[in-house]
C-alpha cells in the first residue's frame, strides 16, 4: 500500500471541543441564556414536554418571571421541542459548556476514490490533477478533474500538491519543516574550521590543454569569524589539495584549529588524513568531524560559495551556475572550441577571487553587526599555535626495513646505520613535491634519521605529483575505453540480422556425402634390407702437409 494511503486512513476526525476559558464574551452570554431557560425545564416536576408547554403558557399570558423573558428575547424565538431536548441533553452531559454555541455543520465523506487518487496523485513524476482524474475514469471510478483538485487540496500539507512523495523527502524537509537555529557566539575564533570543496561555476582554460574545463576549490572557513583560512585550486577533489590549503593556513596564520568540520569526501576522510599513527589529523592534534550525508544546511561554508559565484563567478562570460543562459554558454564554448573566443585563464579567475576575498574579509559580519569578519577573528582568537612548521613530513606511511633498506611508492632508500632497525615497522614522511629524501620516524613519532634515494627506475617520474597525475590519465582512458566498448556492443545488439537468409546459405551437413579413404595392400618384407650384402663407401680423410 502506498505510504500516502496509509497516513490517509490513519487520519482522525479532530473534534475541536470549545471550552468555556476560550469562548468568546457573546458565546459565553448566550450559554447562560440557554441554561436559564433548562434549569427551569428540568427543575420542573414534570416531563420535559409538559415543562415546555407551561412554559409556552406563561410566556404568552406573560406571567413569566423577568429572568425567563429576559432569555427568551435575547435569544430571539421561543425554543422548539427538538430544540429544549438537544440542550437539555447537553447540559445534562457537559454542563454549562454543552450549551455553547458549535456549529459543525454537514461531515463531508471522502469519495469513494480517494486512496487511488492519493496513489496515483503522490509518486516522484508529479502527475497532474487531469491525468490523475483520467486514470481514475479509466479504472471506472466518476472522477472529474475539478473534483480531484478540491479533494487533494483539502488534505492536510504533507498529502498535498507539495508533498514529500512528490518533491522528495530531502528537498521537503528542506523547504517545508522545521529547523535549529544555531549561533556561534559562544565558539572562540580559530577553535572550529569548516572546509568542503566545490567546483567553480566558470570554465576556465586549462592551463596544460588550454581546452574548457571547471577547476575544484578547496576553501577552509573560520566558523565564528567566517574568514577564509585557507584554500587551494585542484583538478579534482582530493586529499592532497586539502592539505595543501590546511598547511597553507598554518603558515600563513601560525595557528592550529582544535577541530576540523568536514563531509566524507574523499578529500577529508582519505586514509592519508585519518589514520590514527600517521594521519594528518592526528599529527596536528586536530579532531575532525564528519557531517552528516546530504545535510548541506549544517555547513556554514555552503553560503560562502553561494556568495562568492555571485561576486566572482558571474563577472565571467562562460558563468554555468544558477541563473545562467544555457544558450549563450553553449555558444561561448563553441567559439572557445572554434579558436573564435579565448576562455579566461586560471590566472584571472584567482586574481579575482583574491580581490573578492579582501572585501569579504573586510565587510560586516553575518552575526556581529558593525564588525567585520577580520574584526572578529582578532578580537576572539584564542591562538594554538602549531608543534612545527615544517610541513614536508606530514605525509607519512608506514615502511619495513629490510636488510638496510626501506622501499616506498616503488622507490629504495637507504642510510647509514638503518640495518640496526631490520625487521621493524617504521614511519616514512615524505615530500610530495620530492623523492631524493624521506624522513623515518619512530611508531610513536620520534624522529630517527634521513633516508637517501638510493635506485631510481627511469621509468619513475621524479615527482609523486606527476606520478599520480600520470595514474589519473590513465584511469581516464580505461574509462574511455569501457565507454567505447559499450558503445560497441549497444551497436552489436542493435543489428538485424536474417535467420532465414542464414539458414539458407547454411549447408545440411547430413546431406554431404560420406567417401571411403582410399587403401593399398602392402607387404612390409618388400621393405626389408639384407646387411650381408651392404658395402659401405670409401671414406676419403685429408691430412695437413
Amino acid at each position: 500500500m502506498h505510504p500516502a494511503v496509509i497516513k490517509f486512513n490513519n487520519l482522525t476526525v479532530i473534534e475541536q471541543k470549545t471550552q468555556w476559558q476560550s469562548a468568546g464574551e457573546k458565546a459565553r452570554k448566550i450559554a447562560n441564556l440557554r441554561a436559564t431557560i433548562v434549569k427551569q425545564l428540568l427543575t420542573s416536576s414534570g416531563s420535559i414536554d409538559v415543562a415546555l408547554a407551561q412554559l409556552q403558557k406563561m410566556h404568552d399570558t406573560g406571567a413569566i418571571s423577568p429572568a425567563l423573558s429576559q432569555a427568551i428575547t435575547t435569544i430571539g424565538k421561543f425554543p422548539s421541542r427538538a430544540t429544549a431536548y438537544n440542550w437539555c441533553n447537553s447540559y445534562k452531559k457537559q454542563g454549562i459548556e454543552g450549551l455553547l454555541p458549535n456549529h459543525k455543520g454537514r461531515v463531508a465523506q471522502a469519495p469513494v476514490w480517494a486512496a487511488r487518487a492519493l496513489a496515483l496523485y503522490h509518486t516522484p513524476n508529479s502527475p497532474s490533477f487531469a491525468l490523475v482524474a483520467k486514470d481514475l475514469r479509466e479504472e471506472g471510478f466518476d472522477a472529474q478533474d475539478f473534483q480531484v483538485r478540491r479533494f487533494i487540496k483539502t488534505m492536510p500539507h504533507e498529502l498535498g500538491p507539495q508533498s514529500p512523495y512528490r518533491m522528495g523527502a530531502k528537498l521537503y524537509r528542506e523547504k517545508h519543516k522545521d529547523f535549529k537555529l544555531r549561533t556561534t557566539e559562544n565558539i572562540p575564533a580559530g577553535f572550529l574550521y569548516n572546509a568542503d570543496g566545490h567546483c567553480i561555476d566558470v570554465y576556465l582554460a586549462h592551463h596544460v590543454s588550454g581546452h574548457a574545463f571547471r577547476y575544484e576549490l578547496t576553501a577552509i572557513q573560520d566558523v565564528r569569524s567566517r574568514k577564509i583560512v585557507g584554500w587551494d585550486l585542484s583538478e579534482a577533489e582530493n586529499s592532497l589539495a586539502t592539505l595543501r590549503a590546511l598547511t597553507d593556513s598554518l603558515k600563513t596564520l601560525n595557528h592550529s584549529p582544535a577541530m576540523f568540520y568536514v563531509d566524507n569526501g574523499s578529500g577529508y576522510k582519505a586514509n592519508m588524513m585519518t589514520d590514527e599513527c600517521c594521519g594528518v589529523y592526528s599529527q596536528l592534534d586536530i579532531e575532525p568531524i564528519f557531517a552528516i550525508p546530504g545535510n548541506a544546511r549544517a555547513k556554514w561554508i555552503e553560503r560562502f560559495f553561494k556568495h562568492m559565484e555571485e561576486h566572482v563567478g558571474k563577472r565571467f562570460d562562460s558563468f554555468c551556475g544558477r541563473g545562467h543562459d544555457e544558450r549563450f554558454k553553449q555558444l561561448v564554448l563553441k567559439e572557445a572550441k572554434q579558436g573564435k573566443r579565448q576562455l579566461p585563464t586560471l590566472a584571472e579567475w584567482i586574481e579575482e577571487f583574491e580581490a573578492f576575498l579582501e572585501d569579504y574579509h573586510n565587510s560586516e559580519h553575518p552575526e556581529e553587526k558593525g564588525k567585520t569578519r577580520n574584526q572578529v577573528w582578532d578580537e576572539n582568537l584564542v591562538q594554538d599555535k602549531p608543534i612545527s612548521l615544517e610541513f614536508d613530513y606530514l605525509t607519512k606511511a608506514r615502511v619495513n626495513v629490510r636488510r638496510g633498506q626501506v622501499v616506498h611508492d616503488k622507490r629504495t632508500y637507504s642510510a647509514d646505520f638503518l640495518h640496526q632497525f631490520n625487521g621493524q615497522q617504521l614511519l616514512a614522511g615524505y615530500s610530495m613535491k620530492s623523492d631524493k629524501t624521506i624522513k623515518l620516524y619512530e611508531l610513536t613519532g620520534e624522529y630517527l634519521l634521513t633516508a637517501r634515494l638510493k635506485t631510481k627506475v627511469s621509468a619513475i617520474p621524479e615527482s609523486r605529483i606527476e606520478q599520480r597525475i600520470q595514474e589519473r590519465t590513465q584511469n581516464r582512458l580505461k574509462r574511455l575505453a569501457k565507454h567505447q566498448r559499450e558503445i560497441e556492443a549497444q551497436a552489436a545488439e542493435s543489428r538485424i540480422v536474417d535467420v532465414e537468409a542464414v539458414e539458407q546459405l547454411a549447408a545440411d551437413t547430413n546431406a554431404l556425402t560420406q567417401k571411403q579413404p582410399q587403401t593399398y595392400d602392402l607387404d612390409i618384407n618388400d621393405f626389408s634390407v639384407n646387411l650381408d650384402e651392404y658395402q659401405q663407401e670409401p671414406v676419403f680423410v685429408l691430412e695437413d702437409e
